[in-house]
C-alpha cells in the first residue's frame, strides 16, 4: 500500500502515527507542488496539518479530485474545526480527523481495512435519495453533523425532508441508541407549551393529576428535534436558551432541577436570521442552535433526482401494500420532471401515493394513471393556494382530514389558510370544519 503524505512541515508525529497504524505501507512524503504525478499510484492521500491550515487547501483537494475521483483523501487538522471539515468534505475530501487523536487512528484503519473502490464521500443515507450534487452535499453535511455532538439547524422549505435529515443525524451519531423525540413547535398550544417542553409536577395546575416528564427529559441522552422552531414564542425561546446553556430543566410547578444531556436539532422553513433582525427570534438562541447548518434544497433545484425519488416511493408502496408496480419510464415521468413542485418531496410523495392507490384499486397501469392526472400551470398542481383549496374541498373543509392528506399539522394548515386569505364557506352556515 502506498500512502502519500502531503505536509510542508515534515510532521514527524503524524508520520509515526501513519507508520504505526499502517504497518507495511510505503509512506511517501511530498510537497503540494509535486503531488500531481503521485496521485494515480496512491492508495491513500493524507493531508497534514500544515497543508490543511494553508489558504489553498480547498483548491488542493479539488485538484486531487480532478486527478482521481477514487483515491481516498484524509485531511488531518490541528484541531476540531467543524466549518473547515465541512468545506473540505464539500471540496472532495473523504474524511477529516484531528492529529494525535484516536479518531485519526480509527479513520486510517478504516481506509486501510476497506479502501473504497469508488468515491465513498457519498454513501447512501436512508431517505436522502438522489444523485444530484445538491443532495450529495446534504448527505456530506449530515455525516459531519453525525460525527459531532453540536446542535444543528436545518433550513429548507416545507416538504424538503428536514425531519428525514434530522433522523439521519441522530441515527448515524453516538446517540443513536437513545431516544429521538420530535416536537412540532407550531402544533403546541401556547398555554401548554411550557409543560410540553419542560414537563410539570403533580398538582402544578388544574388537571395535572400526575407528574409529566416533558420533551427535554424524554430526550435525555438522545436528540430533541424541534420542527418549525420559528413558531416558538419569545418567552419560550428564553427558557429554552437557559436549558441549552445550563443543561438543567425545572418542571412547571416543580421544586427541584433535573440535569439533562440533550442534543438539539432544530428545523425552520423560514429565514431565521431575518426573524432575528426583526426582533421575532432571539439572536442568542439562534447562534446556539446554528453551530452546524444544513440547508435542504427545494425539489425544483434538484429535478434530476425526481426519477430516483419516484422509484424510491414506488418501492416503498410495494413493500407496504404487497404490490409489484414498476417505476414509470422516462415518457411517463416527463410531467413529473416539468412540474415545479411547490410542495417539494412531500407533494411528489402524496401525488405518487394517490396515483398508486388508484392504479391498485382499478387495475390500471401506473404510467397510464400518471398520464391521465389533471394538470394545471405546467404540472399536477397549481400554486399553493389552489392546492389548499382543492384538498379542503375534497374533504368538505374538514381541516383535520385535509391537513393529514397534505402531510402537515392542523395548525400549519390554518396558518397557510390565513396567509392566502382562504375562508371556510361552511363556517358561516354552521358546518363541521374541525
Amino acid at each position: 500500500m502506498r500512502i502519500i503524505l502531503v505536509d510542508s512541515d515534515g510532521d514527524a508525529a503524524l508520520a509515526a502515527t501513519l507508520a504505526t497504524t499502517c504497518p507495511g505501507a510505503r509512506l511517501i512524503a511530498v510537497g503540494a507542488h509535486a503531488l500531481a504525478g503521485c496521485v494515480d499510484t496512491a492508495d491513500v492521500v493524507v493531508l497534514g496539518p500544515a497543508s490543511v491550515a494553508s489558504d489553498g487547501v480547498l483548491e488542493l483537494v479539488a485538484r486531487l479530485r480532478r486527478a482521481s475521483a477514487t483515491v481516498p483523501v484524509l485531511a488531518v487538522g490541528a484541531d476540531d474545526r467543524a466549518a473547515l471539515a465541512v468545506a473540505l468534505l464539500k471540496a472532495g475530501a473523504t474524511d477529516y480527523a484531528v492529529a494525535g487523536t484516536d479518531e485519526l487512528v480509527a479513520a486510517l484503519r478504516a481506509l486501510v481495512a476497506d479502501p473504497p473502490a469508488l468515491d465513498t464521500r457519498d454513501r447512501p443515507i436512508p431517505g436522502l435519495v438522489g444523485r444530484s450534487r445538491a443532495i450529495a452535499e446534504v448527505r456530506a453535511l449530515v455525516r459531519v453533523a453525525a460525527g459531532t455532538d453540536a446542535h444543528v439547524l436545518i433550513e429548507g422549505e416545507t416538504g424538503t425532508g428536514k425531519e428525514v435529515a434530522a433522523r439521519a443525524v441522530h441515527a448515524l451519531g453516538t446517540r443513536a441508541a437513545r431516544a429521538f423525540v420530535p416536537v412540532n413547535c407550531a402544533a403546541v398550544p401556547e398555554g401548554l407549551a411550557e409543560s410540553e417542553f419542560f414537563g410539570h409536577a403533580r398538582g402544578a395546575f388544574t388537571g395535572a393529576v400526575q407528574e409529566r416528564p416533558g420533551a427535554l427529559r424524554l430526550a435525555d441522552g438522545g436528540t430533541l428535534f424541534l420542527d418549525e422552531i420559528e413558531d416558538l414564542s419569545l418567552a419560550l425561546q428564553a427558557k429554552l436558551l437557559r436549558v441549552v446553556q445550563d443543561r438543567e430543566v425545572r418542571p412547571l410547578g416543580g421544586a427541584t432541577v433535573r440535569r439533562v444531556d440533550v442534543r438539539l436539532v432544530a428545523a425552520s422553513n423560514r429565514d431565521l436570521w431575518q426573524m432575528v433582525e426583526s426582533g421575532r427570534f432571539r439572536s442568542d438562541l439562534y447562534y446556539r442552535l446554528r453551530v452546524l447548518t444544513i440547508r435542504l434544497p427545494p425539489l425544483r433545484e434538484r429535478r434530476d433526482d425526481v426519477p430516483a425519488l419516484v422509484a424510491h416511493f414506488v418501492a416503498r408502496f410495494n413493500e407496504r401494500r404487497g404490490t409489484s408496480f414498476a417505476p414509470p419510464g422516462p415518457h411517463a415521468c416527463r410531467p413529473l420532471l416539468e412540474h415545479t413542485w411547490p410542495g417539494n418531496i412531500r407533494e411528489l410523495e402524496n401525488t405518487l401515493e394517490a396515483s398508486l392507490t388508484l392504479a391498485h384499486a382499478t387495475g390500471a397501469d401506473l404510467a397510464e394513471v400518471l398520464r391521465r392526472r389533471p394538470s394545471g400551470g405546467g404540472g399536477f398542481w397549481a400554486d399553493e393556494r389552489t392546492r389548499l383549496l382543492r384538498v379542503l374541498e375534497a374533504h368538505r373543509w374538514n381541516r383535520q382530514r385535509a391537513a393529514a392528506a397534505l402531510g402537515i399539522s392542523r395548525v400549519t394548515l390554518w396558518r397557510r389558510m390565513e396567509r392566502h386569505g382562504i375562508r371556510d364557506p361552511l363556517a358561516a352556515a354552521g358546518g363541521e370544519t374541525a
